[in-house]
C-alpha cells in the first residue's frame, strides 16, 4: 500500500515525486513512455528559470537521472483504469493492480489530430506530431506543418534546417505564435507559408504519404506531414471517476483535489489559465503538501 502513486512522469509528476520522496512519503511514479512526457517533443525550452535553450530532452534525462538518484520508485505501464473503494484507491495498468491512499494525476496532454479516413494509418508513415524525434526520417524531402501557434512555428524552423522546403499550412490567415517566431518564420528562405486552407486528403503510395491535396484543390508534394493544431488532456482512462468537464481537463480545488477525496490532478490535464513548465511544477508542490499534512 502506498501513501501516494503519481501517474504521469512529465515535468509536473517528477517534481511530484521528488517532493514526496523529499517528505517521506511512500511513493511510486507510473508512466506509460519516455520520462519527462511532452518534454521530449521540444526542440528548445527558452523559458524556464536557470536553464538557457535547453534541447526538452536533454531536461527530461535531467529530471529522470534526479528521480534514479533519489532512488524514487517508479514503472513503465499503461494505465487503464482507477477505481475507488472506501479510501483505497487501486491504480489498473496492463500488467499490475497497484494500491494507494492518494492519487496525483499528471498525465498532460495528446496531440489533436485532423480527423482524416486514413490518417491513423499513416501515422509514422508520413504523419507525425514530433519533429524533433521524427525529423531526421525526411532530410531531404519536403514536408508540411499543419498549424499556427508556437509549436508550429519551432518545429517549421527546426525542419527547414534539414529539408529543402516547408510548407506551413495555417488554416487562417494570421498566427497565434510570438512575434519573434512570427518573424524567424517569415525570414526563412525555404519556409513557405500557405494561408486558409487545410488538407483534404493524404495521398499514399505502398502505405506512406506520397503528396497532399488541399481544400482549394492544389496538391503538394511532400513526404511527411506534421500536425500541430492543439492537445486534449490524456484523461480518457478516467472517465468513469466523473471528475472532468466536457472539454476532458480534470476540475480541481486550491488544493488541486478533485470531488474525490484523495485523487489530485496537476499541469496540463487540469483546468486553468496558464500552462507552463513552471505552473506544472508548482501546481505539483502545493498538491504534495496538501497529501504530507494529511499523511504525516
Amino acid at each position: 500500500m502506498y501513501d501516494l502513486i503519481i501517474i504521469g512522469m512529465g515535468i509536473g509528476g517528477i517534481t511530484a515525486g521528488i517532493y514526496a520522496k523529499r517528505g517521506n512519503l511512500n511513493v511510486l511514479l507510473i508512466d506509460k513512455g519516455k520520462p519527462g512526457g511532452m518534454l521530449n517533443n521540444i526542440e528548445k525550452i527558452s523559458n524556464y528559470p536557470g536553464l538557457i535553450n535547453i534541447k526538452g530532452s536533454d531536461f527530461a534525462d535531467i529530471l529522470f537521472k534526479q528521480v534514479q538518484e533519489l532512488e524514487i520508485p517508479y514503472t513503465f505501464e499503461e494505465v487503464i483504469n482507477v477505481s475507488v473503494e472506501d479510501d483505497i484507491k487501486k491504480v489498473i495498468t496492463n500488467k499490475n493492480t497497484y494500491e494507494a491512499h492518494n492519487i496525483i494525476i499528471a498525465t498532460g496532454t495528446k496531440p489533436k489530430y485532423l480527423g482524416l479516413d486514413n490518417e491513423k494509418d499513416l501515422l509514422g508513415r508520413g504523419i507525425s506530431t514530433d519533429a524533433t524525434n521524427d525529423g531526421n526520417s525526411y532530410v531531404g524531402s519536403d514536408v508540411a506543418v499543419v498549424g499556427s501557434g508556437n509549436s508550429a512555428l519551432q518545429e517549421s524552423l527546426y525542419l527547414a534546417k534539414i529539408c529543402p522546403k516547408v510548407f506551413i499550412l495555417n488554416r487562417k490567415t494570421g498566427f497565434k505564435g510570438d512575434d519573434i517566431l512570427i518573424d524567424k518564420v517569415k525570414n526563412t528562405p525555404n519556409i513557405e507559408i500557405i494561408y486558409g486552407v487545410s488538407i483534404r486528403e493524404y495521398n499514399e503510395i505502398n502505405g506512406h504519404i506520397e503528396s497532399i491535396t488541399l481544400d482549394n484543390g492544389k496538391s503538394l508534394n511532400v513526404k511527411g506531414v506534421f500536425i500541430y493544431i492543439g492537445y486534449r488532456p490524456n484523461t480518457d482512462m478516467f472517465k468513469d471517476l466523473n471528475i472532468t468537464n466536457l472539454n476532458g481537463h480534470i476540475i480541481v480545488d486550491e488544493n488541486f483535489e478533485t470531488s474525490i477525496e484523495g485523487i489530485y490532478a496537476i499541469g496540463d490535464v487540469i483546468k486553468k489559465d496558464i500552462y507552463q513548465l513552471v505552473t506544472a511544477s508548482s501546481d505539483a508542490i502545493h498538491a504534495v503538501s496538501n497529501i504530507s499534512k494529511i499523511v504525516n
